[in-house]
């Protein structure tokens, strides 16, 4: 049965897809939908009016879709789904926009999503290149390539350290990312006050990390704990005065090592392409650090009269 805007009791472990995040970026017009059998909430997704009529799942979020709390069939994706639509259509929506997981992410089961949604008439509207390290018993070391272990091994001979960092580092975290992005022509999509509020409302899925070279920060990340399986790399950056050290190396070193240490399957360190165009910078750096690629899509569907 198809629940709108009722808020059944379900787990908060899938932080896109959690009723405190749809609540923080909600407008006026978004819809909180749950699958509910014998009264338990098995599946949930939400969608908001981002332009006239044209919806989108998620408003803000690096992925929405649908998060599965049971392990439902195919067929009842597919009613949960239909139901949704129709929802959607009788309330006037002309389009609808859904940006599923990575393809790797296989918690959030993206390819079946990925069918079922192609199946009912969605067609693909961006097509990016995602990229994510499988956590296992090795050090990092061992999934980077020659260039990336020499950068680790230098900066460990400098005496650099990286750790995991304080809530209340936040505001230099935040400095050392925002120098980092304006020097490369990237713009903060969030800014100082945004971030302070996620972290307020999302405590234990917000993890800050940095990397120092004595008492100056050179290297930062903000990573969220998207669900329990993934840790994502929300923002990165190093100081361009210690590029020539790749601080980000040991701070992606003490990043893995937290992973390990929480029972995280994959750290995802997000696409190396805008727009469905490569960053082929971005893809050997990536790369180099031991991450495999798997597919991101932006699925769209017009909503027949």
């Amino acid at each position: 049965m198809l629940s709108v805007n009722q808020f059944v009791s379900q787990p908060q472990d899938r932080l896109f897809n959690t009723e405190a995040f749809f609540r923080l970026h909600a407008p006026d017009n978004a819809c909180f939908f749950q699958w509910v059998l014998k009264g338990r909430a098995v599946m949930c997704l939400h969608a908001s009016e981002v332009n006239p009529g044209c919806w989108r799942s998620p408003r803000r979020g690096t992925y929405g879709g649908v998060s599965f709390f049971a392990d439902v069939s195919v067929q009842e994706l597919e009613a949960f789904l239909v139901a949704v639509l129709e929802y959607l259509h009788r309330q006037g929506v002309e389009r609808l926009e859904i940006l599923l997981p990575p393809m790797a992410h296989a918690e959030e089961r993206a390819a079946e999503q990925f069918f079922v949604l192609r199946s009912l008439g969605f067609t693909e509207s961006l097509c990016d290149a995602n990229y994510a390290i499988d956590v296992d018993t090795r050090p990092l070391l061992e999934h980077l390539n020659y260039a990336n272990r020499k950068r680790l091994n230098k900066c460990q001979r400098e005496g650099f350290a990286a750790r995991m960092a304080e809530p209340t580092e936040l505001p230099a975290i935040y400095q050392v990312i925002a120098r980092n992005r304006l020097g490369k022509g990237y713009p903060m999509t969030m800014t100082l006050a945004q971030l302070t509020q996620m972290q307020v409302l999302f405590p234990e899925q917000v993890q800050l990390f940095a990397c120092h070279a004595a008492q100056q920060m050179v290297a930062s990340a903000v990573c969220l704990r998207v669900s329990p399986e993934v840790l994502y790399v929300f923002y990165w950056g190093d100081e361009a005065a210690f590029s020539q050290f790749s601080p980000i190396t040991l701070l992606a070193s003490a990043i893995y090592e937290y992973c390990q240490q929480q029972a995280i399957a994959l750290l995802d360190i997000g696409t190396a392409s805008a727009d469905g165009q490569a960053n082929h910078g971005l893809i050997r750096f990536k790369r180099g650090l031991g991450c495999e690629a798997s597919l991101k899509f932006r699925l769209e569907k017009t909503l027949e009269s």
